[in-house]
């Protein structure tokens, strides 16, 4: 565990009380503007709500698929896996998209496609045209309307002393869909019940496309929210922009610790029901898990956002892959109704604890113009991880008639991932902010485009003035 510190990348100076340069959130805001914020965010939520059914139907539905379409479940993996596979080269392509042209049109172009692909893959009979709606359709889909479009959404609409918070109330959606979505579906699954709701829930993205495109404001990219501070954004080329992020050590530490939270949020989003019906704890359990999971993931994510908004960034990432790593051992090591309900608790409290957090440490220290391709990219690190314990998962139950491998696996990666937060992470943050003491750099950031005027990895204030000597 770090000393007490506070980060750099997840904080930035606070706005103004009112007026002024405090950006579009701020208290100067007027009651019409503050009115649309909340509209949006609202909308925000509900997509996120509606992204989630992508993949918990799929959690929910996995063994009624399989013999609706007469297929192992090691071959039905190959749908999920996939999607892992597709949503991590998509990933950084939306993120360029939602950069270059704004969250609004990257969320209403998602949610037409994921509307037309749910009816579509409610109708087939065929695994392979669903292997394709599945695991690439409604992959580019979820990925156009989920986190990267998103966390540019609350880029464009919030300063940064309010994104925090603001993204985890966003992402909360997802947790909701665990909460009632996911509970509802495991409850309702018998024979092609899952067919219905695919088609039901092609009819309700469709809808919202049409609220989304009347909501949501129309101005593209963060040149807007730049633009609303008071700087002059930088167009960069793509080039000059995947140089930016490739070249931010900020950004390998985060990415490479966000691949164990792709290896265990696939083992819950794939495996966890599955493996709770392998064991013998039946349907009620199951429910049971995925709904305390959900309730647990909302107050995490808002207690994530909460203390990164704070610059406790570090904290929140060490703790939440640790946790994350004790429930799998729990899970593993007492296959009972009580483990599996503890695990949902402690399992839940990090759901979004680690993507909150490193999706801010991107969000406030790259340029404006490179905030969605580097969370596109830490997505497509993330998805690599993903369809490791998916695919693995699915050969793991073919070949042992066991999930425990990739449940152990899991576990180490977590371990692994908590390590890389806790020891490299503060090097790396000390190391971006020295310069800025010493020296005047571009665009008044560190090398890793921490904005002058935070504070350093030791909790020191670093003013402005400071980094333009």
């Amino acid at each position: 565990m770090p000393p007490s510190e506070e980060e750099t990348s997840t904080r930035t100076p606070e706005a103004p009380p009112s007026g002024g340069s405090g950006g579009s959130a701020g208290a100067g805001v007027s009651r019409h503007g503050r009115t649309l914020l909340f509209v949006a965010v609202a909308l925000g939520f509900v997509i996120a709500l509606l992204s989630s059914s992508i993949k918990n139907t799929l959690t929910a539905f996995y063994v009624s698929m399989t013999e609706d379409f007469d297929v192992s479940r090691g071959t039905f993996a190959i749908a999920p896996s996939a999607f892992m596979l597709t949503y991590a080269v998509a990933s950084p392509v939306m993120g360029f998209v939602a950069d270059r042209f704004g969250a609004r049109k990257s969320l209403a172009g998602g949610l037409v496609l994921g509307g037309v692909l749910f009816l579509v893959g409610g109708y087939t009979q065929s695994f392979a045209v669903f292997t394709v709606v599945y695991g690439v359709g409604l992959a580019i889909s979820y990925t156009a309307i989920s986190y990267v479009p998103l966390g540019v959404l609350v880029d464009e609409l919030f300063p940064p002393h309010r994104r925090g918070v603001t993204y985890a109330i966003l992402m909360n959606g997802t947790a909701v869909g665990f909460v009632a979505l996911l509970p509802l579906w495991i409850q309702l699954d018998e024979g092609t019940v899952w067919r219905s709701v695919f088609r039901w829930l092609g009819i309700v993205l469709l809808v919202i496309t049409v609220v989304a495109l009347l909501v949501l404001p129309k101005e593209g990219g963060s040149a807007g929210a730049a633009a609303r501070e008071g700087a002059e954004p930088q167009r960069k080329t793509s080039q000059g922009m995947l140089s930016e992020v490739l070249g931010s050590r900020v950004f390998w530490t985060i990415s490479l610790a966000f691949f164990g939270c792709g290896v265990t949020m696939a083992f819950v989003d794939v495996h966890l029901v599955a493996h709770l019906d392998h064991i013998g704890l039946g349907a009620n359990v199951a429910s049971t898990t995925v709904a305390l999971l959900g309730a647990a993931e909302i107050v995490g994510a808002l207690v994530a956002g909460y203390f990164c908004d704070r610059g406790h960034g570090v904290k929140v990432l060490v703790w939440s892959y640790l946790v994350r790593a004790l429930s799998l051992v729990i899970l593993m090591a007492a296959p009972t109704a009580l483990a599996a309900n503890v695990f949902g608790l402690l399992f839940g409290i990090t759901y979004l604890g680690t993507v909150v957090a490193s999706s801010m440490y991107l969000i406030n220290s790259l340029d404006a113009r490179a905030k969605g391709l580097a969370l596109g990219l830490m997505w497509f690190i993330h998805q690599i991880g993903a369809f490791v314990a998916s695919e693995g998962g699915g050969i793991s139950y073919d070949t042992l008639q066991s999930y425990d491998p990739v449940v152990v696996f899991s576990a180490v990666i977590a371990l692994v991932s908590t390590v890389i937060i806790a020891v490299w992470l503060p090097r790396v943050l000390r190391a971006t902010a020295a310069p800025a003491v010493d020296g005047k750099v571009p665009d008044g950031k560190t090398p890793d485009g921490q904005t002058a005027g935070s504070e350093t990895a030791d909790g020191k204030a670093l003013g402005t003035g400071a980094a333009e000597r």
